[in-house]
C-alpha cells in the first residue's frame, strides 16, 4: 500500500487514509490464508500471486531473481513457493517502488542472502522520513535491512539464466521512483504499478508521482511492446499490450478533461465535481480511489503546473 499520500483537502485525506489502513489490517488479518500460486510464462520466468503487488520470478542455474516481495509476513511462503519451482538461492530481488506491498519483504530477503535492486529514489525514501502536510503523520524510515543496496538513475541491465532484464526508470508516474522490469527474450514486462487492474490507479504525488509522466512513462513503454508482449501488471491478472494502451487511453481522456476545465477556470473542487469521469465508473469505480476523488487529484496535480491566472 502507498507509504505516503498526496497533499488534498483533509476530508478526502482522512477518507482515503482510512480506507487503506481497513485494506491494510484486513490483509495483515488474512495472511494465513494467503496462497502464493505461481504461473508459468516461460522455461525459466514464472509470474506469482498472493496478497499485494505481484511477484515476478526468473530461474536458472545463475541464480534466481525475483521482482516484488508482497508483505513481511509472506516471506517464508513466498520463499517456500519459489523453492518448488527451483531450489536455488534467490540472489536478486528488484523492487518496482518503494510502498510496502511490493517491498515489504525487503528486510527479510536480505537476511536469507538476497541483493535488493531499485531506481536511487526508492532508497532515497526509504532511508528518510517524511512528514504528510495535511496529517501531520509523521512516516519513519524503514529498517536499514530493507534498503536497496544497488541503485541506479536511469536503466540497468542483468544478465542471467540466458535472459536479458532491462529495468527501465522512466518520468515520474505512480511514484518518482518506479521501474518497468523487460525480460526481453521472454517478451515479458513486470509494470508495478504504473499499470493496474483493479480500478482508479494510485498516483503518490507525496512520493513525486504525476498524472502527466505517468501517461508519458506509458507512451515509451508501449512503444517498446508488440502485440505477442505480455504484461504483468503490479495488481490484477496477466495483461496484453491492447489492456494497456486502454489504460493509457483512459488517463489521457480524464486528464485531457480536466485540464480543459482548469483553463476555463475552474476551480479544484468544481472540476472533481464534474461528470469526467462517470464513464470510467462501471468498470473503475469498485477500487479504493472513487471516479470523483481521481479526478479531484488529478487536477490538483495539474494545478501546480499551470501559469498562474491573470485577474
Amino acid at each position: 500500500m502507498p507509504a505516503r499520500l498526496p497533499a488534498m483537502n483533509k476530508t478526502l485525506t482522512l477518507f482515503i487514509l482510512c480506507t487503506l489502513a481497513c485494506e491494510i489490517s484486513s490483509a495483515q488479518e488474512n495472511f494465513d490464508s494467503v496462497k502464493v500460486v505461481p504461473q508459468k510464462l516461460s522455461d525459466h520466468l514464472y509470474f506469482l500471486t498472493g496478497s499485494g503487488g505481484n511477484i515476478g520470478v526468473l530461474v536458472g542455474p545463475d541464480g534466481t531473481v525475483m521482482v516484488d516481495d508482497q508483505f513481511a509476513p509472506l516471506s517464508n511462503r513466498i520463499n517456500g513457493a519459489i523453492k518448488t519451482i527451483d531450489p536455488g538461492d534467490i540472489r536478486f530481488v528488484i523492487n518496482t517502488h518503494l510502498h510496502g506491498d511490493h517491498s515489504g519483504g525487503n528486510e527479510n530477503f536480505t537476511h536469507m542472502g538476497s541483493t535488493v535492486i531499485a531506481q536511487d529514489n526508492v532508497r532515497k525514501r526509504m532511508s528518510s522520513s517524511s512528514t504528510n502536510p495535511q496529517t501531520k503523520e509523521v512516516t519513519p524510515p524503514r529498517d536499514k535491512a530493507a534498503w536497496p543496496v544497488v541503485t541506479f538513475p536511469g536503466t540497468m541491465s542483468v544478465h542471467l539464466n540466458d535472459e536479458d532484464i532491462e529495468l527501465i526508470h522512466l518520468d515520474p508516474a505512480h511514484t518518482d521512483g518506479d521501474v518497468a522490469i523487460w525480460f526481453k527474450t521472454a517478451n515479458v514486462f513486470h509494470l508495478g504499478d504504473m499499470f493496474v487492474t483493479y480500478g482508479y490507479p494510485y498516483i503518490d504525488y507525496g512520493s513525486g508521482g504525476s498524472i502527466n509522466g505517468f501517461i508519458s512513462s506509458l507512451d515509451k513503454l508501449l512503444a517498446m511492446m508488440d502485440d505477442k508482449t505480455r504484461i504483468i501488471p503490479g495488481h490484477g491478472p496477466l495483461c496484453t499490450k491492447a489492456d494497456v494502451q486502454k489504460f493509457r487511453d483512459s488517463l489521457a481522456d480524464i486528464r485531457d478533461q480536466t485540464l480543459a476545465a482548469l483553463k476555463k477556470g475552474k476551480a479544484t473542487s468544481e472540476v472533481g465535481s464534474l461528470p469526467i469521469a462517470s464513464k470510467y465508473d462501471a468498470t473503475w469505480g469498485g477500487g479504493f480511489i472513487k471516479g470523483k476523488d481521481f479526478v479531484f487529484q488529478v487536477a490538483e496535480n495539474l494545478k501546480a503546473s499551470l501559469p498562474p491566472s491573470k485577474k
